[in-house]
């Protein structure tokens, strides 16, 4: 069961194509349908900007049923049913804008997110190796491939695409972060907390980090260090629930028991599906004496997560084993 949380980010295009540019205007005479296709794609996309994404997708059905041949329409329409989580059928739209516009980089890379999103990871790395093929210098691709090598266990691998990516976009704080993150997954803590540090100070709002950080030196043994960081997460993002977690992992180290169960409770109020949380709370609970609260907390996280039930049955035995012969803890 793990212990302390850590993030990476993958990274997507998103990018709405509002008109058919002036070269492919020329490869291609304008007529009345790609007018009216593209009047509706340039209209959804106004929508989309304003975070309507059902009337972005309805004006990209009609951009696709006035031209059925434009890539755009479709590459425009998945992201409007990825932003509505409809994964299934981005899918399906990013791989037809493909079809119809074979080098088509945004729809290889943003078809790499929605597969990350299903947990298919050979997919995601097919899309960014053609990504890569057709666009070599385009930094997110390198990070995305990064993410789901280390995803399959490739750290090493991983770490040496976060490498080519940084290389070719230097201030992207996300990178460094990420790469932090394949650092921290290696054991390698002092490389894991340069990196976040390059980040924060590329990005000092970027939460992520401030939290990543803290789970490294958390790691490392700087717990004072650990604890200045997760204040800092809950400082800028009062509603950030891992570094709640987090925080309550460091005060259930030190002994902090009282504390610790707050923060675990605030981490499930923000996420009530955060199994890891539960099993924590219920330990501290079981340390304390409640006994009943403690179950409670348990079936809760296994009601959740079943896979969690080994790793938990060992905590709760090494956490009686260690309240042998002491009074419970307050």
């Amino acid at each position: 069961m793990k212990r302390t949380s850590i993030l990476a980010s993958f990274i997507i295009f998103q990018s709405i194509c509002c008109w058919l540019s002036p070269a492919a205007a020329v490869a291609q005479p304008l007529t009345s349908r790609t007018v009216t296709a593209s009047a509706y794609i340039e209209r959804g996309a106004a929508w989309f900007s304003k975070g309507d994404y059902e009337r972005a997708l309805a004006d990209f059905d009609l951009a696709i049923a006035s031209d059925p041949g434009h890539a755009e329409a479709y590459y425009n329409r998945a992201l409007a049913r990825y932003r509505l989580n409809d994964y299934e059928r981005a899918l399906a739209d990013f791989t037809r804008a493909i079809q119809l516009k074979p080098r088509y980089t945004a729809a290889y890379v943003d078809r790499a997110g929605v597969r990350y999103q299903q947990g298919d990871l050979d997919g995601v790395i097919s899309d960014c190796d053609k990504t890569i093929e057709l666009e070599p210098r385009l930094a997110i691709a390198w990070n995305n491939r990064a993410l789901a090598r280390s995803g399959k266990g490739d750290h090493v691998g991983a770490l040496a695409d976060f490498d080519r990516a940084i290389k070719l976009e230097p201030r992207r704080a996300v990178l460094y972060n990420n790469r932090g993150v394949a650092r921290f997954r290696l054991r390698d803590f002092d490389g894991a907390i340069s990196d976040q540090t390059r980040a924060i100070k590329l990005n000092p709002e970027f939460v992520e980090a401030w939290s990543d950080r803290g789970a490294a030196r958390e790691f490392k043994g700087d717990l004072e260090g650990a604890l200045a960081d997760f204040n800092q997460v809950i400082k800028l993002n009062p509603r950030f629930a891992i570094a709640w977690f987090n925080r309550a992992i460091h005060w259930q180290a030190k002994g902090e028991l009282e504390r610790a169960e707050s923060d675990f409770t605030r981490a499930i109020e923000l996420n009530p599906n955060m199994a890891d949380a539960y099993a924590q709370r219920g330990l501290v609970r079981l340390m304390r004496g409640r006994s009943d609260e403690a179950q409670q907390d348990f079936d809760r996280c296994l009601a959740l997560n079943v896979n969690l039930r080994q790793s938990l049955e060992r905590l709760i035995d090494e956490t009686k084993q260690q309240m042998s012969g002491r009074k419970p803890m307050r």
